[in-house]
Parts: C-alpha cells; structure tokens; sequence
C-alpha cells in the first residue's frame, strides 16, 4: 500500500506529472479560449454576446481547463516555494506557443524560437539552483 507521504504523488515522479498537468491545462486553457473567441467573432458587449459566450463550447472547455489548473496549482505550491514554482510557470508560454503552432497552424517566427529557448534556459537554471 501506497502512504500518502512517501507515494508517487510527493516523489520526482509527481512532481513532474504535476507539472505537465499544469502547462497542459494552462496551455489548453489558452487555446480554447482563442477558438471560443475566434468562433463568436466581432461583437458588441451586450446580453446577446454573453448569451453567446454561455452558450460555446470553446469558453466552456477553457472553463474547465482553467479549473483544473488551478487544482494543480494548489498541489503544486504545497510542495514547492512560490518563489521557484511561479517562474516555473512561465513554461505555459512554451506550451502555448507550441499548441499554437501545432494545433492552430500559426507562423511562428524565430524570434520567438529563441525566446522559447531562452524560457527554458531560464528554468533550466532555476531548477538547478534549487538542487544545490
């Protein structure tokens, strides 16, 4: 039997899963809210938008994705110093811009390649400090 101490969840492993959990939810989240705003188009801010808005189903998974990354959140920083778990968070922007691209068919340029890679220099470095 697994203790909740000392399981999968408050190992490496978990952290890690986590983590995933995290970017992919706030990632996710970012891209179905681009799709539920593209596919309500150019309105003016009345009831029949927000009628609109409640009735996508864009917004509606953007909703849930959001509601599960705050979970994640919370049983991230539980673990983690708020100091090292938000600059970490910044890797939603690597999975927002792959999704992107992946998923949406967006130019990306290589300026914002560099960037990507910049990012995850930057996590990189940060997660070795943490170590030592």
């Amino acid at each position: 039997m697994i203790d909740s101490k000392t399981g999968w969840l408050h190992e490496r492993l978990g952290t890690l899963v986590l983590w995933a959990l995290l970017i992919g939810f706030e990632s996710a989240g970012q891209i179905a809210s681009k799709v539920g705003g593209d596919q309500l188009g150019q309105m003016d801010f009345t009831l029949h938008w927000l009628l609109a808005v409640a009735d996508n189903p864009g917004v509606w998974v953007a909703i849930a994705c959001y509601i599960g990354a705050f979970f994640v959140w919370m049983l991230i920083l539980r673990r983690s110093s708020l100091s090292l778990a938000f600059p970490l968070s910044s890797l939603v922007f690597v999975g927002v811009l792959l999704g992107s691209w992946l998923g949406l068919g967006e130019q990306i340029s290589v300026l914002h390649w560099v960037g990507v890679a910049v990012i995850m220099g930057g996590v990189a470095l940060l997660a070795e400090g943490e170590q030592t």
